[in-house]
């Protein structure tokens, strides 16, 4: 059982140098005794460490918040109560550091900060169950900052258990942890300043839209050389030249995602650290040169701003696609697939909203079309002839007229769009379930490899062998054997028409490479019908070729 042997040494190495756990206080006490061991058939012993973790000591609060100017002294106070232990605690000032998260730890290896000076011995007993203050005093420096902050290291040095092995046995096992409790605590200080001109040092390094779940993403690395701390906020807009208008969008650090209202949009970032700020991009991308402008504010007032030139490819974002539609230049409807009924779940009408980015005028007519191309009663539209202006939206309503009709009946809404005397035309699916839809019947292919440039990526085949539009997303698990897996998508829910074939196709973000895999597959198509599954264990060789590895993928074990 050599898994289990290394994983044993692993727990003792850790024992004996001991835990340092560097943010909100991660606490726990030390222990020794016997483990759990079983007999195996091999003459090798299975160990399980069974262990208790508690915090040796609570302290409130973690973080003082207070506003100064600079050159003020400030008192402050931490409130350190034991959990049951009695400990050696250290108190000590330390400087901050920053992960790209966002996510602020000690320094330990940077100077000591000066600003900070304690009132209270820095070093002290403290018996089971007892309270003491930490205090203190902070000196506000004369730093061109509007945000300062102080970093307190509080530490229970420790006294491992004096507890004996009372068990001569020579054949029990008997393992110990030594766990080391430690806080961070921060002083943060609003200055106030005025005076940011040390902002101005402040630059994106990189920044880039990317595809999340099929999604447009901007991330940016912005980076803080100055010895100073700032607290900001980071808007970006995406513009290109034939763009009359531009939605901008508030970018955010990965520590503060999950937080609610303007904190969650607040940057923080610390001396001579690198931060990644990140936002969703809900509007649509229309193919070719786009530029991204990123902007650092300070209230209502844009600090500094760079901008990185992107390009943008026709099937970039294929989940946005699902909600979004490309009609025109410039031009676009959401939603991009139509539903409205009488039936439960599925409203009377639909909004259709055109936003039109470009700079000319758009004139759009629309038609209701079935999937044979015949007319298709049954849906009223607030407008089928109409004009939508520079930088400006225009929303039609499509409503179903009283109808007698008890089934569901499928077709498209077909776009005629006039820019300058030059048609296109588009459509756009629509169902109207009027009644109880057809059953979905999707045909879902073999998993193939491909092979290209070195890289391994997975496509799969899906027809719609049903009567109505069918929605279809997959995801795709490729996990190497005892090692990380990556998790793919496609489909993202746009319809399939009746009798259509798409091939859906998933590309790992980084190379395969060679060993074994376990490929996980997961379909659904509509809520009622239940998602088709299949899991295979494939082979992959650098020498493997396009046909050799969708011949073995498709004849592949499957594993369930």
């Amino acid at each position: 059982m050599p898994q289990l042997r290394r994983a044993y040494a692993l727990v003792l190495l850790f024992g004996l140098l001991g835990f340092s756990a560097p943010a909100h206080g991660e606490t726990s006490k030390s222990q020794n005794g016997p483990a759990t061991q079983n007999q195996l058939q091999s003459g090798e012993r299975r160990v399980t460490l069974t262990q208790t973790v508690e915090p040796s000591f609570h302290i409130e609060p973690i973080v003082h918040r207070f506003e100064a100017r600079r050159g003020a002294v400030i008192p402050f106070q931490f409130e350190i109560k034991s959990t049951g232990k009695a400990m050696n605690v250290s108190v000590l000032p330390v400087r901050l550091r920053q992960e790209q998260t966002g996510i602020i730890l000690h320094d330990a290896e940077g100077d000591s900060p000066k600003e900070i000076r304690f009132t209270s011995p820095n070093q002290f007993r403290l018996a089971p169950g007892e309270s003491q203050f930490i205090e203190g005093e902070v000196t506000v420096p004369l730093a061109k900052s509007n945000f300062l902050s102080f970093g307190v290291l509080v530490r229970d040095n420790g006294q491992v258990s004096a507890d004996a092995p009372t068990d001569t046995d020579a054949t029990q096992v008997r393992a110990g942890i030594k766990f080391v409790t430690q806080y961070v605590l921060r002083i943060d200080i609003e200055t106030g300043v005025k005076d940011l001109s040390q902002m101005d040092h402040l630059v994106f390094e990189q920044a880039r839209i990317f595809s999340e779940r099929g999604m447009p993403v901007a991330k940016a690395v912005l980076a803080n050389p100055t010895e100073f701390a700032f607290e900001c906020a980071v808007r970006g807009t995406i513009e290109s030249s034939n763009s009359s208008r531009t939605q901008p969008f508030r970018m955010t650090l990965p520590s503060r995602i999950n937080l609610e209202g303007e904190e969650r949009f607040l940057v923080r970032v610390m001396p001579k650290s690198k931060v990644v700020v990140s936002a969703p991009v809900d509007t649509l991308l229309f193919p070719g040169e786009q530029a991204l402008k990123l902007e650092i504010t300070n209230g209502r007032r844009a600090v500094m701003d760079n901008e990185f030139q992107i390009r943008v490819g026709e099937n970039d974002f294929p989940a946005l696609k699902t909600q979004l539609a490309y009609l025109s230049e410039g031009l676009s409807v959401n939603p991009a697939q139509i539903a409205v009924g009488k039936i439960a779940g599925v409203s009377r009408s639909s909004n259709l909203r055109f936003t039109n980015n470009s700079d000319k005028p758009k004139q759009v007519q629309l038609e209701l079309r079935d999937l044979q191309g015949n007319p298709l009663d049954g849906i009223r539209f607030s407008s089928s002839d109409f004009q939508v202006k520079p930088g400006r939206t225009k929303t039609i309503r499509a409503s179903i007229q009283s109808t007698k009709i008890n089934q569901a009946l499928y077709g498209e809404v077909q776009l005629l769009v006039s820019n300058d005397g030059v048609q296109s035309k588009q459509s756009l699916p629509l169902a109207m379930l009027l009644g109880k839809p057809p059953a979905t019947s999707v045909e879902i292919g073999e998993i193939q490899s491909l092979e290209k440039n070195g890289q391994t990526s997975f496509r799969l085949m899906v027809t719609n062998q049903g009567q109505g539009y069918a929605p279809v997303h997959a995801d795709l698990v490729v996990a190497k054997e005892n090692g990380r897996a990556v998790s793919l998508s496609d489909g993202y829910g746009r319809w399939l028409k009746p009798g259509e074939s798409r091939e859906l196709m998933f590309e790992p973000p980084y190379s395969l490479e060679a060993g074994k895999y376990q490929v996980s597959l997961n379909v659904q198509t509509t809520p009622e019908e239940e998602p088709y599954t299949q899991t295979l264990i494939i082979e992959l060789t650098p020498e493997v070729a396009a046909e050799t590895a969708a011949t073995e993928l498709a004849t592949a074990v499957q594993a369930g």
